[in-house]
């Protein structure tokens, strides 16, 4: 029988242990000097094994430069991946347009609290406050359109936002 994709014959585990036993020492050493952690360069190691074996020939006769020729390309897609990680974190961090830091779920929670004391607040307030308070800072429209449209004076409208302002950081003050 032999190594076909996914199928393992009876003579590959065998072939595959007898090269891992001769090379997976110098293979992890080489990994050890390359990587940070010793976790890293197990897999590393584990891996020159899976890509032999993925091989699918009948005999792993192989010499140490194509083995060593395998671990660097392990190498190599570890460098790549690491780059396209650290390319990700840097943009996540650098994405201010969130207003929150998405890694910190501490400060995500501190957020979404305050926006549910200010969403509360805005709903304790008076009705005409309420009204004028949403229309202008939610839905910005200008105080003299909405003092046109409630037949006010701007000069009320703008007490009205004053009033909701001061009761909301009051109410975001008391939180604990």
């Amino acid at each position: 029988m032999r190594w076909q994709g996914e199928c393992v014959t009876e003579r590959a585990p065998a072939e595959l242990e007898r090269v891992s036993r001769q090379y997976r020492p110098a293979l992890l050493a080489y990994f050890r000097r390359r990587v940070s952690s010793h976790a890293e360069a197990e897999d590393m190691t584990q891996e020159v094994f899976i890509r032999l074996a993925r091989k699918g020939e009948d005999n792993l006769e192989v010499s140490e430069p194509f083995i060593f020729r395998i671990a660097a390309n392990i190498l190599r897609d570890h460098a790549r991946r690491q780059r396209v990680r650290h390319a990700y974190r840097s943009r996540v961090l650098q994405d201010t347009s969130l207003g929150i830091d998405p890694l910190d779920p501490h400060r995500s929670l501190v957020a979404r609290e305050t926006l549910g004391a200010l969403w509360s607040g805005i709903q304790a307030l008076p009705e005409p406050t309420r009204q004028i308070f949403v229309l202008y800072r939610v839905e910005g429209i200008d105080k003299q359109t909405i003092a046109d449209s409630f037949a006010l004076h701007v000069r009320t409208v703008e007490k009205h936002i004053t009033r909701a302002m001061v009761a909301l950081a009051r109410r975001i003050e008391k939180r604990p």
